[in-house]
């Protein structure tokens, strides 16, 4: 098979878009293990795949945001109504891009004590 200068062209451009498409997959499966707190539901709570979030606390979760508007601050969390410490520490909010979020790669909240 000969190859021109259009078929190079064709193969590069054919090459790139692939990049481009599972770039943008891989890209797509990081962003959902972000779970936006001030936009789940409870089936998105209940989903992650890191721990096993109870329904009760899940719905707790989204009736507080609910009735008193979006979370402001990570620790805003620990006012939900069966939020308990261990669960707080497995859920770990972080506030990214001007949200609150549950992020399996993001730092502790709560950093233990260096004394």
């Amino acid at each position: 098979m000969k190859f021109n200068k259009m078929t190079g062209v064709l193969l590069f451009a054919a090459v790139f878009a692939l990049v481009a498409v599972l770039g943008g997959a891989i890209d797509a499966q990081a962003q959902q293990k972000v779970v936006s707190l001030n936009k789940c539901t409870v089936k998105d709570l209940t989903s992650i795949e890191d721990f096993k979030l109870p329904e009760k606390l899940a719905k707790a979760i989204v009736d507080y945001r609910t009735k008193n508007g979006p979370f402001k601050d990570p620790l805003d969390l620990r006012k939900v109504p069966g939020m308990t410490n261990a669960w707080f520490e497995k859920l770990n909010p972080v506030k990214k891009d001007g949200d609150i979020v549950y992020d399996p790669d993001a730092e502790p909240v709560l950093s233990p004590s260096k004394c």
